[in-house]
């Protein structure tokens, strides 16, 4: 789906020589705490595209939509002549796609497949067929294509298809011709669509992101839209909301079934942060103000909190309006004040305010959108500062051999130049060559392209046996002694100054969907470690973890990183 817009990032570490850079501010108790429920939401292509109980009217079908004033403006978008199928009928593969020259091996495979469906009829007796490219790199995606099928040639649509490179790609069109005067309008949706005090934007930014803008269940329908029905779905509970606020997504159902997700943004809200409104209390006038977000490093899918209990919001004081919607803060000791408090307790460095000195400074805001639903925004000075990065990389082949590396990221900082991957030549000891300089680690800070886990269970110990404990961690993992040392010189002093520590480890599985890798040629082994830490003022009870016991055979890859909370 076009455009996704990126959600919080995930620090990891760089050598300790680097100066950091300050990247986005994470306002999330799940990336800091470790969930990112809007991917419980992923699921089979079928199951995001193709929903089994949909009901979907055909686009030649009047329906009202509506304006910024909530009035009745235009009728749905008609396709003359098309007749929308429902359900769509799945295809044997068309052979209207080749593998192209970029997809060269096992490591970078490019184009996967194509999945066909039938999706409408004309009047004329052709058909539309709407076909799923899949390609792999760093992670699955989905780029969209449609044909229209006449007289048994297939007619390639470019205004309702995204980009298709040649040979020189991962994939090139066969046994097609193409016809750009044929342009469905319907499935041309607008960039942003407004009611009232709400602007809905695409959430995706490239055709790699529509894998991460997926639901498996149909949400419930809001109204009507001019390219197809507006629907709201709710995911699981944010982590430590105590219940009050769920994971949602707003999207539209087109007519050939895909579902375009919109990420919501008050229309008062300006660029940096600042809210154009009414203030009645003129502490806010000056601050920014950002959304506690509800999804890890990388794509979120335009996720947004949603207040599900009411009761939560019983305490609520008027702090402003804007066109006729009033905002408001909540008491200090309701429970979204709770929950945006621990928040901001999730940075571990610096000195922390009461609870109450953070609310009677309009540390958070509620507000109601333009669909009649609650969302919670939080003062962007109590917003726990992190860095982005990616672990540090080892690499150790049987042989002197020229190794590929690929993040699947976008990079921001990086030793040596990533310049779009690393080609170093590597040795079995572990020292890296690229241009006349030795490394002996490859490292980079930026924006993944997957989800954070979530923190299910660790290993809560006192503060000074952190090294201890850390140390047979990573041993027991399969690190060698001179990684462990790395990784305690660079993480150690990062730890927090607090009775207890909670340590949780993500494996090689978890960090291969937070941040892929792709290497050439491929290593025979993996291990792959990140650390998620929290200090506690008291022991609690936590699940035990099993950590992963790696074996390292024939070529190996290790890398090591964790979620580095910084002084703001």
């Amino acid at each position: 789906m076009e455009g996704e817009e990126k959600s919080e990032q995930i620090v990891l570490p760089v050598k300790k020589k680097k100066n950091l850079t300050w990247l986005w501010i994470v306002i999330t108790a799940v990336v800091v705490g470790g969930g990112v429920s809007a991917y419980a939401y992923r699921g089979t292509i079928k199951d995001k595209f193709w929903p089994a109980k949909e009901e979907e009217k055909k686009a030649d079908e009047s329906a009202a939509t509506t304006s910024s004033d909530g009035s009745v403006t235009s009728t749905k978008i008609k396709d003359e002549g098309i007749a929308w199928i429902a359900p769509r009928e799945k295809l044997a593969d068309l052979g209207l796609f080749k593998k192209g020259s970029g997809s060269t091996d096992d490591a970078f495979p490019g184009y996967v497949s194509t999945t066909y469906y039938k999706v409408a009829t004309t009047t004329s007796g052709d058909e539309i067929i709407f076909a799923m490219a899949e390609v792999e790199t760093m992670g699955t995606y989905y780029d969209f294509h449609h044909f229209l099928k006449k007289g048994g040639v297939y007619y390639f649509l470019p205004e309702n298809s995204d980009a298709v490179g040649g040979d020189g790609n991962y994939y090139s069109r066969t046994n097609s011709e193409s016809d750009a005067t044929f342009v469905i309008k319907s499935l041309q949706l607008d960039k942003t669509i407004t009611i009232g005090t709400t602007k809905l934007t695409l959430s995706a930014t490239s055709s790699r992101e529509k894998s991460f803008a997926d639901a498996t269940t149909a949400g419930s329908k809001l109204g009507e839209t001019k390219w197809g029905d507006l629907y709201l779905l709710k995911g699981s509970d944010i982590e430590l909301s105590a219940g009050d606020a769920k994971v949602a997504q707003y999207y539209v159902l087109r007519n050939d079934g895909a579902r375009i997700i919109y990420s919501p943004t008050p229309t008062y809200r300006n660029d940096d942060g600042t809210f154009s409104v009414t203030w009645s209390n003129a502490l806010g006038a000056s601050y920014k103000y950002s959304q506690i977000k509800t999804s890890g490093c990388g794509g979120g899918g335009g996720s947004f909190p949603l207040i599900i209990d009411q009761t939560a919001l019983s305490t609520k004081t008027e702090v402003a309006s804007a066109s006729g919607k009033k905002i408001y803060t909540v008491d200090a000791a309701s429970p979204l004040a709770n929950f945006a408090y621990a928040v901001y307790k999730m940075d571990e460095m610096g000195s922390k305010v009461t609870q109450a000195a953070m609310m009677a400074d309009l540390g958070v805001l509620v507000l109601q959108d333009g669909y009649d639903n609650w969302t919670i925004y939080m003062n962007d000075k109590y917003a726990p500062a992190v860095e982005c990065g990616k672990p540090v990389i080892y690499l150790y082949p049987e042989k002197n051999t020229e190794v590929s590396v690929k993040v699947g990221a976008d990079i921001r900082i990086s030793e040596p130049a990533y310049n779009g991957g690393w080609k170093v030549s590597a040795s079995p000891s572990g020292k890296l060559t690229l241009g006349g300089q030795i490394y002996d680690s490859l490292y980079w800070e930026g924006t993944g392209w997957g989800k954070y886990p979530a923190v299910t269970s660790g290993t809560v110990v006192e503060t000074f046996r952190v090294a201890e404990v850390i140390t047979n961690q990573l041993k027991y993992m399969g690190l060698n002694n001179k990684e462990i040392a790395d990784f305690k010189e660079f993480w150690l002093p990062k730890m927090p100054a607090s009775p207890f520590v909670r340590l949780t480890w993500f494996g090689t599985e978890e960090m291969d969907e937070l941040a892929p890798i792709a290497v050439s040629p491929k290593p025979d082994s993996s291990i792959r470690v990140f650390l998620d830490f929290q200090g506690l003022d008291s022991k609690e009870t936590i699940t035990s973890q099993i950590l992963p016991k790696y074996q390292r055979v024939g070529f190996t890859l290790v890398e090591w990183g964790g979620l580095l909370r910084s002084k703001k």
